[in-house]
């Protein structure tokens, strides 16, 4: 059989237990659940196909606790490999790369989307999660259950929401794949994306079965495919074989690859930022421009495609600037920033606004070193005590 998520440790066995594992006061930790309705910023973001995709941020003191719930609970499960998504894994990365590795050579591909998938996630299967998997007590499941769900479902934008993805058909779906393993089908799930690929070309009725079972498996938990998203494709029938892709990577040989169209876009912009340089490194556009690009080329890194390196030290030489004008701007930006009323001072916020300020700081120093260095100094010296955004969330 494929291998199940497994938890390694011992249950939490009560609230006092659950409140010193998070290192917080049991009251408080009741109180963040009571309220957790309240907690949460909404906002709107525009999706790829065009749609309107509503996210929510948890505010400060609930998503530093989501992420001790990720660190001292979630990321302490060993996954298998079919899950593929949202996973922390120091030794093997779960990311998109990898999930087109496992399907790599196929000669069929099978692609299939869970419709709206975090918003149907609803609360008995994130409680059936604590209470079955992790065998957690049931007043120890609820409370937690209500830190990692806002009314009827899933927050897309809370950190504890992937894991949850991961983990809800944790007594179900490991049959699903041992069931493929055993005909040669490799299957992987990258959160609400689902593949299963053959090197084989397989008949009509064998991918209608393979799909029906995978929508038996949704359906149990009142998820349904988005049939619109439902995609087939046989290498040998695809007129362009730029197009046999697995969650955006071309994987028509023996490892993931970006398509050529891809590899000759991102050679021109690097192109196009070396010609833009010259007369533009100080504008906005060109700081897009260079960021965009740098992006796109470590996704290429990222492949160990063979001209990546050669890109990265060009751009290197290209790097984006500060003119006089900035200069000034960020001058007076750190003197502001210093003068600030020192009650603020433990303000989350104040860590966005510094992290925001030591990044101008290092395009400053491409040029001024000198100025650079000394305001960086000045801020290091009046908020010395403190913590970077990612010291905030440990």
């Amino acid at each position: 059989m494929a291998d199940k998520p497994y938890y390694p440790h011992k249950s939490i066995a009560s609230l006092e237990t659950l409140a010193k594992t998070l290192g917080i006061r049991l009251q408080l930790l009741l109180d963040l659940a009571d309220k957790v309705t309240d907690s949460y910023t909404e906002f709107v973001v525009p999706s790829k196909n065009g749609k309107i995709r509503t996210v929510y941020d948890p505010k400060y003191e609930l998503k530093k606790l989501q992420k001790r719930i990720n660190s001292r609970i979630f990321e302490l499960v060993e996954y298998p490999e079919y899950l593929q998504g949202g996973i922390k894994d120091e030794k093997n990365k779960r990311d998109y790369v990898n999930n087109a590795l496992i399907h790599s050579g196929a000669v069929t591909l099978v692609s299939v989307d869970i419709k709206n998938f975090f918003d149907n996630i609803r609360p008995l299967h994130v409680s059936n999660v604590f209470k079955y998997f992790f065998r957690f007590p049931d007043d120890v499941s609820s409370v937690l259950t209500k830190l990692v769900t806002l009314g009827n479902k899933v927050p897309q934008g809370a950190c504890t929401s992937t894991y949850i993805a991961n983990l809800v058909f944790f007594n179900t779906e490991y049959q699903i794949v041992s069931e493929f393993k055993n005909k040669n089908i490799p299957y992987s799930r990258l959160l609400d994306d689902v593949t299963v690929s053959s090197e084989q070309v397989l008949s009509d009725e064998e991918i209608t079965k393979y799909i029906k079972s995978i929508a038996g498996m949704f359906k149990k938990f009142d998820l349904k495919l988005n049939n619109k998203k439902t995609k087939v494709e046989h290498k040998i029938h695809t007129s362009d074989k730029n197009h046999f892709k697995v969650t955006g990577l071309w994987v028509g040989n023996n490892k993931p690859r970006l398509r050529r169209f891809d590899r000759k876009y991102i050679r021109q912009l690097v192109h196009v930022c070396e010609k833009e340089y010259e007369v533009s490194r100080f504008s906005e556009s060109y700081h897009e421009l260079w960021n965009r690009t740098s992006g796109l080329v470590a996704k290429m890194q990222r492949l160990d495609h063979v001209q990546s390196k050669n890109l990265r030290e060009r751009l290197k030489t290209k790097l984006p600037q500060y003119d006089e004008c900035a200069k000034i701007k960020i001058t007076l930006l750190v003197k502001k920033t210093i003068k600030m009323n020192k009650r603020k001072q433990n303000n989350v916020g104040l860590s966005k606004q510094l992290g925001k300020i030591y990044y101008q700081l290092g395009i400053l120093g491409r040029t001024d070193k000198n100025l650079a260095k000394s305001l960086r100094n000045q801020l290091k010296e009046k908020y010395s005590q403190i913590p970077s955004q990612k010291e905030l969330w440990l």
